[in-house]
């Protein structure tokens, strides 16, 4: 709405075919955005020629003087959208002002993908040729700022892509448009970097983001699996969620949506959509050579087959043509949210032997091999080698029946008194006599264990490594003559002691183990409230009202009931048969729900905010699961850190409000 100097009120968003603006007359409009208004527009003085008109909303609009002066000078490409010139409406010289452009007959990069049957090897064209455009814009310090598919146009008769819409665009020296943090834009296109910078400076009125190439490549990378997955690489959620799965969720792979997109072109769009922006492609000449390089080493009859698959439609009307459609793929039921490292623990060591003396003696610091060869040493009798190894496991039981009693035989009244302080110190281990003997404290100094740190692999069975004992006396031990039997039951009695101590070290250290592979708990997004278009399209065009709850949720078509690994992060659901004979109360058959898990103390929970029919119609909603009346669901008995049990049929409940 616009109000002139005669007080007249004006729609510049609804112009009847036929209105005259400059020398151009109005066909047709094509649509209306939040500052703009575009019309097919027919040049006057050469009827046939089509232009399209963009006309502001508001007057004074910075937005589009800008935009002429950067169309004028800089944003001049075979591949973006050229200018022909400007008109003000209603009046010549204080009207709204319109840009005049070239009109593109054609279809934005997702529907192109969808309708025209394109191939892997096109769209890699198409991508490569965006890529030079944005280079040499950046190159001139020109950044779009709002890259995403509608914005690049396939034109038909050549398909050639262009960029259109330069409206957020920057340049160097230009006013910026807007006081918040982020430029204008679309939350589902911003970098991770972008996100970030407004959760750190949100509160600061003079921050503002410097946005970066990467930015824009960032965005490219989007469409790209846009165009050959049918998805965004998240779902459409409120601003909060969204945020966090932009910055904190790594999408499904293009390959694990669409198994026929080749696997160069799957890495190539993941590596575009990395979440540190040193690790993308750092320009667009960079993103074409990939591309270029992807196409000529990959297999031909890859790159040459269709996007999509397709499956005929029947006509609707008896005597019509038949039709098709792509087969979209649906979201990946398996878990697409990287585990976290897996816990490796090292084998053990190898017993140390401390130097005994021979029948015959040695000296300190001589070992066996060298003395047996010099004659001056007899092995020790297999049967004291076989005592003392029998001792050390039936020691090693004895200790962890010991901790198990104590565990649980005392009562939540016992006291374990905690080691003496010189016990504790692993830095500085001060050895305690046993048997007339020094043993070292069981675990490494801090220094060993930072350099020992094992690299993250599959897991291996835990295993204590048996005690070392000194080879050097600290301090004299008074020792007694005992006769040769008794001194065999003393080595005994030391082996035993030595694998209770053992057994008691393993319990520990396996109790460590637990803790760290202790499933880990994620703290929930705030309450929020239900956006009304979601809460209309429940209740009105799905028929579900506020508070009824679906039963027929699965996490994977497998037929029958099962437990099923789960983890944190993007989710998806498909509504099966009707259960119980609720067919009134429950999702039609294929209906795709979309949203995230997150972990708590024992339970998972899940919002889902997208349905999605097997029409292929999509629709915001607000659904959580639930277990009954209590909110999420228990996790199954077996589930660890990076396995995750649930049941594979889940319960789910439309809500007003996510809690």
């Amino acid at each position: 709405m616009f109000t002139n100097q005669e007080g007249v009120t004006v729609y510049p968003d609804a112009l009847a075919p036929g209105t005259e603006v400059g020398s151009w007359r109005v066909v047709e409009r094509l649509g209306v955005g939040g500052y703009g208004a575009a019309y097919r527009v027919e040049d006057m003085a050469r009827p046939g020629d089509f232009c399209v008109l963009k006309l502001a909303l508001h007057a004074g609009d910075e937005r589009a003087e800008r935009e002429v002066v950067l169309m004028m000078t800089r944003a001049v490409h075979p591949n973006v959208v050229r200018f022909h010139g400007c008109a003000r409406w209603p009046h010549p010289k204080d009207g709204l002002l319109g840009i005049v452009m070239d009109w593109v007959p054609g279809s934005p990069l997702h529907l192109w993908a969808e309708t025209v049957g394109s191939t892997f090897r096109e769209l890699a064209k198409v991508g490569g040729k965006v890529a030079l455009a944005m280079g040499a814009l950046h190159e001139r310090g020109v950044f779009h700022r709002d890259l995403k598919p509608e914005h690049i146009i396939i034109r038909e008769p050549d398909g050639e892509p262009v960029l259109l819409d330069f409206g957020a665009a920057w340049y160097e020296g230009a006013i910026p448009l807007t006081s918040g943090t982020l430029p204008p834009g679309t939350l589902q296109m911003r970098s991770p970097e972008a996100v970030r910078f407004l959760w750190r400076n949100h509160k600061d009125r003079g921050a503002h983001y410097p946005f970066q190439r990467t930015d824009d490549l960032y965005a490219l990378g989007i469409c790209l699996y846009r165009a050959v997955t049918g998805h965004y690489p998240f779902p459409e959620a409120m601003p909060d969620l969204a945020q966090d799965a932009i910055v904190h969720q790594r999408p499904p792979a293009p390959r694990d949506f669409n198994r026929r997109v080749p696997r160069a072109l799957s890495d190539l769009i993941m590596r575009l959509l990395a979440k540190k922006p040193e690790e993308r492609y750092q320009s667009g000449r960079e993103l074409n050579e990939a591309l270029v390089a992807a196409v000529a080493f990959g297999d031909p009859k890859q790159w040459d087959a269709a996007i999509f698959d397709w499956e005929a439609v029947a006509p609707e009307k008896e005597g019509d043509k038949p039709q098709r459609r792509i087969r979209r793929p649906a979201w990946p039921t398996r878990p697409v949210t990287p585990p976290p490292p897996k816990l490796v623990i090292p084998p053990p060591l190898p017993p140390f032997h401390p130097p005994r003396r021979g029948r015959r003696g040695r000296a300190r610091g001589q070992s066996a091999p060298e003395l047996e060869q010099a004659g001056r040493v007899t092995p020790e009798p297999a049967r004291t080698v076989a005592r003392r190894r029998v001792g050390f496991v039936l020691g090693g039981l004895l200790g962890l029946g010991g901790v198990l009693l104590l565990a649980e035989g005392l009562g939540p009244r016992a006291r374990v008194e905690p080691p003496p302080p010189e016990v504790l110190s692993a830095s500085h281990p001060t050895r305690q006599p046993i048997s007339g003997q020094e043993v070292a404290p069981p675990w490494s100094p801090l220094e060993i264990e930072r350099a020992a740190t094992p690299t993250p692999v599959e897991d291996t069975p835990a295993a204590a490594a048996p005690l070392a004992v000194s080879p050097k006396d600290d301090a004299p031990v008074k020792k007694q003559k005992t006769p040769i039997s008794q001194k065999d039951n003393t080595k005994s009695g030391t082996a035993a002691v030595r694998g209770a101590c053992a057994g008691l070290v393993g319990v520990a250290f396996q109790a460590c183990v637990s803790a760290q592979q202790a499933i880990p708990v994620s703290p929930r997004p705030p309450p929020q409230e239900c956006p009304a278009e979601a809460v209309k399209a429940m209740t009105d065009t799905l028929g579900i009202p506020i508070g009824r709850k679906l039963r027929n949720l699965e996490l994977a078509e497998i037929g029958a009931q099962k437990r099923l690994p789960v983890r944190e992060g993007l989710v998806s659901v498909t509504a099966g048969p009707p259960y119980g004979g609720e067919a009134h109360k429950s999702l039609p058959k294929g209906t795709v729900l979309t949203g995230q898990f997150y972990f708590g103390e024992g339970r998972v929970y899940g919002r889902f905010t997208e349905a999605r029919l097997p029409s292929g119609d999509t629709f915001k909603v607000c659904m959580q699961v639930f277990e009954g009346d209590k909110l999420g669901v228990e996790m199954e008995p077996g589930s660890t850190a990076d396995h995750v049990l649930l049941w594979s049929r889940l319960e789910v409940e439309a809500v007003r409000r996510f809690d």
